[in-house]
């Protein structure tokens, strides 16, 4: 048996969180692996059955956990976790988090501008964009189906490596994306991007709509990503509360 501090002035279902999570970080509980049930945590730990119950629903609320109903309660995979907020490449986004990045080149070309191209990019009638697209990896999962589009100044991209970092691609000629506009929306897969993400078709989906912007305000590139959010957790965070978030 498994002893908590009961005399601790920390409750014992922050204890048993806490134990949790330590199993799951040193491998002793592994993604995907079924946990004990409440009652067998009870016996384990010596604590009550509300105990267990208190500390499972707030690792399901965290999102380290999941319930399957008349199943049991499970190691959730882990995502990848991002402030929506802070326009940042995935490279960056995965490699901050811990994890590691990689893609697979689906396309890439140079074709007439449409009309929502015009729109974004702002282009004349007839004039090119570059089209790459990309899926992306977070630690050998697929989790992102990316299309960006750029003017046609930026050609030099079709000459490099696209299986990395654009943005880093980028800032070897000097172009930074520093901000942005974005819209997310839910969206269902079809058949190829269920293939693709490894998913059901008409499963429910991310569609978040980026356009990337200089210092200067002016547009470098639109992106169109289709997410798993099954391993990709979106945060938003205000100015004003930014600091004081980043201390929890």
């Amino acid at each position: 048996m498994k002893k908590l501090n009961k005399d601790s002035s920390v409750a014992l279902y922050q204890q048993l969180i806490n134990e949790i999570k330590e199993s799951i970080q040193t491998g002793e509980l592994k993604s995907g692996d079924r946990l004990m049930t409440e009652g067998e945590f009870s016996k384990e730990y010596d604590v009550s059955r509300i105990t267990v119950r208190k500390a499972i629903e707030v690792l399901v609320e965290e999102g380290i956990l999941i319930k399957k109903q008349g199943i049991g309660t499970f190691v959730a995979d882990k995502k990848l976790t991002r402030d929506g907020s802070i326009f940042m490449g995935f490279t960056e986004s995965c490699r901050l988090d811990g994890k590691v990045p990689s893609s697979r080149l689906l396309s890439a070309d140079l074709s007439e501008a449409s009309g929502v191209d015009q729109r974004n990019l702002n282009l004349e009638e007839g004039e090119m964009v570059i089209r790459v697209r990309r899926l992306r990896f977070c630690d050998g999962t697929p989790t992102v189906l990316e299309m960006n589009h750029f003017s046609q100044k930026y050609a030099f991209l079709l000459g490099a490596n696209l299986d990395g970092s654009l943005y880093e691609i980028l800032e070897q000629h000097g172009i930074y994306v520093v901000a942005g506009k974005r819209k997310i929306t839910i969206c269902y897969a079809t058949k190829e991007e269920a293939e693709l993400l490894n998913v059901n078709e008409n499963d429910a989906l991310l569609m978040m709509k980026d356009l990337c912007l200089d210092a200067h305000g002016e547009v470098i590139h639109s992106c169109k990503s289709i997410i798993n959010p099954q391993y990709y957790d979106l945060t938003f965070i205000s100015s004003a509360e930014r600091v004081k978030w980043e201390k929890i």
